[in-house]
């Protein structure tokens, strides 16, 4: 489909899908969890396709949000197949099957109640202060406000609100996985645990026990049986589903006897019987003075004495009070003074290819242009512009350049030690500058699918190896992002080095794999055929990629073994 027909049908797409109407333009690592949801079904939906596959499509979307978008579903022209715990949303279906342990069943006459499972009785009674946020932001999420909140020890916690309104953002400043660059954060708890909504973060791929000191098996095999996971104790999370790793992360969590525990959708894709033991947990923990702090859109998690706190409105009530020093008050309005979005507003988002070739022309400029620092500020001024029209922050180049700063004095100063002029040696710092400026107009507006499409399009580029390569390059930044946020969520738990985590981020880089493939699968980028099946003792197909991957790695092994021998012959001789 060409581009000016699908734009207008892909901006319809994402307003019908319930996202704000910039969400075309934001980078998708920006988006909450459940805005990411909405913006797959969108993209999925835009084509019209006669086939859909949605699995568990509403799951972390607030009442709002998950009706208009099994509204969107139900009015497709198409074949939905639809995975679900809750088929109310979508109405009148055609036809239901009922899974059990795999396979096909006939449903239950009536919807069976979820057990009874004995929960401790709350009591309405406030501990001393445990975790404190007043006026708290994070740089890093400068769409989300600030946050203030007061949790107790014994209290039970529950942050509701919108779709994409910062609830995960308030619980990483709360675990304190997340800087907070403005306001103050006060706790007292000694021991905190944080259950993030990707539970891959806190599980990687080892099991239960390989993360648990021994001393807390026996607390995570209490709490793993009130879950109904006890038997996945010594089973690696790569190997479970994701409603099982979820509840694995939960008795990881509460395994530690923790003072604070924060959990983000802890029954986000459960059924109603692992909702109401998930539900029995938390109670019994409150109970027994753990202090608790949990985001969830879920209507099952509704807990007499449980105190609600609905975010943004109740959260930032203390901001509206706090009288910030004058200082505070002058950087953020030269900050939005400075932000893009008015001069974007004005003259749009430039095309990729633009930026791409200017960036390349900078360079070249840069390197032929003379070493002093008028001429490589010439070349920097227009080159920050565009980068900051295109979307980089302010905060962002002032970072750069203080990175850089160590670096640039390092080469002034090699420079005046090697024999060249003060103008000449300054002037070869400001070289460095320069390419970071023209860096930044390639790097951080640089959306790699965004180029291959302009690529494709304006160029006549071929569609496979373009989009294979550049959607790569597009799984590193959120890689990187990934291992920066597993090892904050580690280290509240083993301060340390944990000589573990670098093998979860190579299961990580590993496993993005199959997602890469998937994703080019889906943009119907076909890879090649594989020779034969997967069986059960070869769970893995054999395929032509495999098999080059092993000559050479026997050829290179049988080279230097061969050299080896020759060596030994020759020196024997």
């Amino acid at each position: 489909m060409h581009a000016e027909l699908l734009e207008p049908r892909a901006r319809a797409a994402i307003t019908s899908a319930g996202l704000p109407s910039d969400a075309a333009e934001r980078d998708v690592a920006s988006l909450s969890g459940g805005e990411r949801a909405q913006a797959a079904a969108a993209t999925a939906l835009v084509s019209t396709p006669g086939l859909v596959i949605a699995d568990e499509p509403l799951a972390g979307l607030d009442a709002t949000r998950a009706g208009a978008l099994a509204a969107l579903l139900m009015e497709q022209r198409a074949t939905r197949v639809i995975v679900t715990h809750d088929v109310a949303p979508f109405g009148a279906v055609t036809a239901r099957l009922h899974l059990a342990r795999g396979r096909a069943v006939e449903p239950p006459a009536h919807r069976a109640e979820p057990p009874r499972v004995p929960v401790a009785q709350l009591i309405d009674q406030r501990g001393h202060v445990v975790l404190q946020l007043f006026a708290a932001a994070s740089s890093a999420r400068g769409a989300v406000g600030a946050v203030s909140a007061t949790l107790h020890a014994g209290e039970l916690l529950l942050v509701r609100g919108e779709t994409g309104s910062g609830k995960s953002t308030l619980l990483a400043l709360a675990a304190g996985t997340l800087s907070a660059d403005a306001g103050e954060r006060h706790v007292t708890a000694s021991r905190i645990r944080y259950a993030p909504q990707d539970p891959g973060l806190l599980l990687g791929a080892r099991s239960v026990h390989q993360l648990l000191p021994a001393g807390e098996w026996l607390r995570a095999a209490e709490v793993a049986a009130a879950l109904n996971v006890a038997d996945l104790l010594d089973r690696p999370a790569s190997r479970c589903s994701d409603g099982e790793r979820r509840r694995l992360a939960l008795v990881v969590t509460a395994a530690a006897e923790p003072d604070l525990l924060i959990a983000d959708e802890p029954t986000l894709g459960l059924d109603d019987e692992a909702a109401a033991r998930v539900s029995a947990l938390l109670a019994n923990l409150a109970a027994r003075g753990v202090a608790l702090l949990v985001a969830t859109h879920d209507a099952r998690l509704q807990m007499r004495h449980a105190r609600v706190l609905q975010h943004p409105e109740g959260t930032a009530r203390a901001e509206d009070s706090i009288e910030r020093p004058l200082a505070e008050r002058g950087v953020e309005l030269a900050r939005e003074l400075l932000t893009p979005a008015p001069v974007k507003r004005l003259l749009g988002v430039s095309n990729p290819l633009t930026r791409f070739g200017l960036a390349a022309f900078w360079f070249f400029l840069s390197l032929i242009s003379p070493a002093t620092a008028l001429a490589q500020g010439a070349v920097a001024l227009p080159a920050l512009i565009v980068a900051w029209s295109s979307g980089v922050q302010l905060i962002s180049t002032l970072r750069l350049a203080a990175a850089l700063a160590p670096a640039i004095f390092g080469m002034v100063l090699a420079n005046l030690l090697g024999g060249a002029t003060a103008e000449a040696a300054f002037g070869a710092g400001v070289r460095l500058l320069a390419f970071a400026a023209g860096s930044l107009v390639l790097l951080r507006p640089f959306e790699p699918l965004r180029l291959a499409d302009a690529a494709m399009q304006h160029l006549r580029a071929p569609f496979a190896p373009t989009l294979t390569l550049l959607a790569s390059a597009a799984t590193l930044p959120p890689l990187m992002s990934e291992a920066r946020e597993r090892r904050a969520i580690r280290r509240l738990a083993k301060p340390g080095v944990d000589p573990l985590l670098l093998a979860d981020l190579f299961d990580a880089a590993i496993r993005a794999v199959p997602r890469l493939a998937t994703a080019l699968e889906v943009r119907a980028v076909r890879l090649p055929s594989r020779l034969q099946p997967a069986t059960a003792l070869r769970p893995s197909r054999f395929g032509r990629a495999d098999l080059l991957l092993i000559l050479l790695s026997a050829g290179g092994l049988l080279f230097s073994v061969a050299r080896v021998v020759v060596e030994a012959i020759t020196l024997g001789s």
